[in-house]
């Protein structure tokens, strides 16, 4: 059914009428609009001190995992080949054993997404060998780490408070020897 141009143009103007009044409401009541994407005081600010930031919703985290893959893209060699991969919540952690057989090397990407600032503590094992790494969320490339085939490795990071949205997927793939950059064992290190 077609819409005659006057109805139509009274419609548009109802509605613009009743935005407009519920916009002044709000401002007459005193009460500030919700933060957004285009309001400063939004998702990106520093959270209020006692608090802890939160995404406003569904929308937010799936664009968070975006990113993280995005980031996870942007270190992954050409000719990588996928082993494992997954996502944790800051809030459970990550603490997971991989076997990583046969001869060809490693590498253990890790993207961290959360609503504000922060850096979380990634630990990598083996054996008695452990080293610390700081992932920054965030960041436009994901954090790489070389690891040696040949047993066991676990990655760990503790877990944040209840009330702190955030997430990190990791990938762990095989690569070419040539693709494996500086240090062949970011478990063990290496001596300079």
């Amino acid at each position: 059914m077609r819409m005659r141009p006057g109805l139509a143009l009274a419609v548009v103007a109802s509605v613009t009428a009743l935005a407009g009044a519920c916009a002044e409401q709000r401002d007459i009541e005193g009460t500030p609009p919700a933060p957004g994407r285009n309001d400063p005081s939004g998702p990106t600010a520093s959270p209020m001190p006692g608090s802890t930031a939160s995404w406003e919703g569904k929308e937010d985290q799936e664009e968070a995992m975006q990113r993280a893959t995005r980031a996870l893209n942007a270190v992954e060699p050409d000719g990588a080949s996928r082993v494992d991969e997954g996502m944790e919540n800051l809030t459970q952690g990550l603490a997971k054993t991989f076997e990583v057989k046969g001869t060809a090397p490693y590498t253990f990407g890790i993207a961290c997404q959360a609503p504000t600032d922060r850096t979380v503590t990634l630990t990598l094992s083996r054996g008695t060998a452990n080293s610390e790494w700081e992932v920054t969320c965030g960041d436009r490339e994901a954090d790489r780490f070389d690891i040696p085939a040949g047993g066991r490795f676990t990655a760990g990071i503790a877990p944040t408070a209840q009330n702190a949205d955030g997430l990190v997927l990791w990938r762990l793939d095989t690569v070419a020897a040539d693709d494996v950059d500086g240090c062949d064992d970011d478990i063990q290190g290496c001596e300079n």
